[in-house]
This record gives C-alpha cells, sequence and structure tokens, in this order.
C-alpha cells in the first residue's frame, strides 16, 4: 500500500495547480488501493474441494416412492437403508476413496411442493453428513434420469417441460443453501447431470448455466459448483461449451467419458419386434484385425438361423457396416490420449487449469451372458487406460459407479470386484 508521508514528499515537490492535481490523483489511488487489492487475491483463488478419486454412489438415493397424479408420496425417497447401507462407504474408503459423486433423483425434488422440497433436501443432506462422518468427500449431483424416458423430469425435459426449470431453480437453491451449511472442503455442488440441450447452438446451454451458477453462488459464494456442457455432458459437448459469461474460479468443469461406445454399451441394445435386434454386434478393444475376425465369426454365427428370414437381411448388413467402421477406425488407447489433450486445449483456451476439470463419469459394464469370451479383459484394459489418462492429465476422475451392471459391487453375489480395482489403481478392502 502507497503510505501517506511517501505521498506527502511527493505532492510537496510540486508547485501551484500541478500540486492540486497531483494531490487529487494521489488521494483517489490512496482510496481505490483497498478495493482493489481484493481483486487480486480472487485471481489466486484454488477450488475449495480438491480430490482425485472417486466413485458414484448409484443406486443410493435413486430409488424413489410411488407416484400419484404426478407427485411422489411420503418422503419422496425409500430408505435408503433398505437396499443401500451406509456400511458401504467405509468400504468405499477402504478401497482408497477419497470422494463420492452422489447422483440425487432428482424426481422426488422437482415435482415436490415447497414444503416437500425443503424436508426431502433435508433428508438428502443428513445422508450426506452420514458419508462425510466415514471420511469421504461429497459431490452432491443433482441427477437426471436418461434422455427418452418419458418422464416429465427427465435431462431434456427440465428445460423444455413447462415450470420445469424454475423448479429446477428452486432445487438448485435448497442445495446449495445447505451446502453452504458445510465445510467448504468437504462437500461441492454439481448442478445439472448430462443436460440434453443442443451444444452446437452457441450460447444457448450457456445461458442456462448462467442462471444455474447465479442461483447457487448466492447461497454459495464459496463451495466449488460443478458444471458441464451440453449434448449430454461428454467430450464432445465440453469442446462447445463457452464458459465465458459464468466462470469463476470455484467452478469445476466435468466431462463423461464412454467411447468407443460401440465398446462400452454393447451386449445391451433394447429388444424389438425384429427378431434380428436381439443379437447385436459385439466388438473387441482395441480394434484390431484379429479382433474383427472373432467379432464378425460370432455375430455370423448367432444369427446364421436369420438368414432364412429375408426380413432380417437389411439389420445383418447394418450391423455388418458398424463392424467395418469400427474396426477401419481402429479404436485404441491412443484415441483416448487425443480425446483428453483435446479437453485440455480446451481448458487452455479458456485459462482454466486442468485440475479444474473433472472425469465425472466413465465405466463399462461387468459381463453378462452373450458376450465375447474375451470381453471381461477388454473391459479392464480401457478402464485402466482411461483412468492412467486422467491421472497423467492431472484431472480428479469419478468411477460410474458403485453398484448396478456397471459397478464395482455386485449385488447378486456380494462381492466386490477385484479385478476392476487393480485396473482402477485402487485397494482390495
Amino acid at each position: 500500500m502507497i503510505g501517506r508521508p511517501f505521498l506527502s514528499r511527493i505532492i510537496a515537490s510540486c508547485h501551484g495547480f500541478g500540486r492540486r492535481v497531483l494531490a487529487t490523483i494521489l488521494a483517489l489511488l490512496v482510496a481505490v488501493a483497498p478495493l482493489a487489492a481484493p481483486i487480486a487475491m480472487a485471481q489466486d483463488v484454488q477450488p475449495t474441494f480438491r480430490v482425485k478419486k472417486g466413485v458414484n454412489a448409484f443406486p443410493f438415493l435413486w430409488r424413489p416412492t410411488a407416484q400419484k397424479n404426478d407427485r411422489f408420496l411420503g418422503a419422496g425417497y425409500a430408505p435408503v437403508g433398505t437396499y443401500f447401507p451406509l456400511s458401504n462407504f467405509s468400504g468405499m474408503k477402504a478401497m482408497g476413496f477419497d470422494h463420492v459423486r452422489l447422483p440425487v433423483n432428482v424426481g422426488p425434488l422437482v415435482l415436490a411442493s415447497a414444503e416437500e422440497l425443503q424436508r426431502r433436501a433435508d433428508y438428502v443432506f443428513a445422508q450426506v453428513d452420514a458419508i462425510s462422518a466415514r471420511g469421504l468427500k461429497v459431490l452432491v449431483d443433482i441427477h437426471t434420469p436418461d434422455k427418452g424416458r418419458n418422464s416429465p423430469y427427465d435431462a431434456q425435459s427440465l428445460v423444455e417441460g413447462p415450470g420445469m426449470f424454475d423448479a429446477l431453480t428452486r432445487v438448485v437453491t435448497a442445495f446449495a443453501e445447505r451446502t453452504a451449511r458445510r465445510p467448504t472442503d468437504q462437500v461441492a455442488l454439481e448442478l445439472f447431470n448430462e443436460p440434453q440441450v443442443d451444444c452446437r447452438t452457441p450460447g444457448l446451454w450457456e445461458g442456462y448455466l448462467k442462471t444455474l451458477v447465479s442461483v447457487a453462488r448466492r447461497s454459495a459464494p464459496d463451495h466449488t459448483l460443478v458444471v458441464t456442457g451440453a449434448c449430454g455432458g461428454g467430450h464432445f459437448g465440453l469442446l462447445r461449451l463457452d464458459p465465458s459469461s459464468f466462470d469463476d474460479p470455484n467452478l469445476l468443469y466435468s466431462l463423461h467419458y464412454y467411447a468407443p461406445p460401440e465398446f462400452v454399451f454393447q451386449g445391451y441394445a433394447p429388444v424389438t419386434q425384429d427378431l434380428a435386434a436381439r443379437y447385436p454386434p459385439l466388438f473387441r478393444w482395441p480394434a484390431t484385425t484379429a479382433g474383427a475376425v472373432e467379432s464378425l465369426s460370432e455375430f455370423g454365427y448367432r444369427v446364421a438361423a436369420l438368414w432364412n428370414t429375408p426380413s432380417s437381411w437389411g439389420y445383418i448388413v447394418s450391423q455388418v457396416r458398424k463392424f467395418a467402421v469400427y474396426y477401419g477406425r481402429g479404436y485404441d488407447a491412443g484415441d483416448i490420449a487425443r480425446d483428453f489433450e483435446s479437453a485440455l486445449a480446451w481448458a487452455d483456451r479458456y485459462d482454466i487449469p486442468r485440475e479444474r476439470l473433472y472425469l465425472g463419469e466413465f465405466g463399462a459394464p461387468r459381463p453378462k451372458p452373450g458376450l465375447l469370451p474375451a470381453y471381461n479383459a477388454d473391459r479392464l484394459a480401457w478402464l485402466s487406460a482411461v483412468r492412467r489418462e486422467a491421472e497423467e492429465s492431472g484431472i480428479p476422475w469419478s468411477y460410474w459407479c458403485y453398484g448396478d451392471y456397471f459397478g464395482l459391487f455386485d449385488e447378486a453375489s456380494g462381492t466386490v470386484d477385484a479385478d476392476m480395482l487393480v485396473s482402477l489403481g485402487l485397494n482390495m478392502p
């Protein structure tokens, strides 16, 4: 800070009108100096929620109560202890996770009365406190069902449905108020999971995000918030996001990574009226010539009987084309590296430190009947490659997920997948 004795000596060395002008200018400098200091300090602020390895605690806080007249009855959520014991979180800590991303089903919140919303938000954050007590940091994720679920509160309806975005802002307010009552280094808030908004229209999703960030910041000015790009919150949407209008040093930018989708989501195609559609093609990773031969041979064996059904021929040919595209592209770890490099380049373009990127979801399903015999080894190799790329890029990550068919924990057998823990660089509890 400029000292007054020093200013007095400068002013005394001047004469007449010049002295008066200089005195006025220097007096203004003294007056505004205290105001300038906080601005300089704000530029050095780092995210208050610092994490490295996490897991999505799904399906905890995901199962709602029954609905009647488009309202969820009672507490809104089934008692979590009946299907997801809190002791699971102690196990997560022992595995080596430092935080959980907590996907909270948004339905019972946006379809609630004002009083119900407050009660249900209190219930959610009581669970947050219980998790924190087990030594894990918590990212509270306002989570939407997938697009196409014919739900008034899926990721598309929340921005397109009448009054739904306003309902979402009320949820963000309620959650931000409760986040603000917790330690800044222990609890953070994610504002919208996998938004189904067109990311090719400049400024469209950014307008929604600016509103959500502003609403959250009114109640939680000092806590870390997590936002994401449009088009489902993946790599593609992040690269098209312009954060200039709402960025602050305590925002994390999330991306979800499930690439290549042909490999990650294989075996889960819906059953349709076309019998052939029950036999989706099966892919190896990385995509090699030997893998192409194996995949094509296995697919041909499975659909052999359908060659007598002319209505299935078009479908079979279309699936063979998928083999040609996938294996012709030659997907391997190099593609993962290039995707992460482009995410880092996006951050550099907007002067965002790489530790403010966040890999909020990545994963591949556990083996199920019908997949190629080598699928599990491929899956483990893919998991390891994505995890290593994130860590080498300095990006914290959260695996999808703890339970369900992607999960580390198999509810049917009651066991943890030890091979997955190895791929993720974790410990067997």
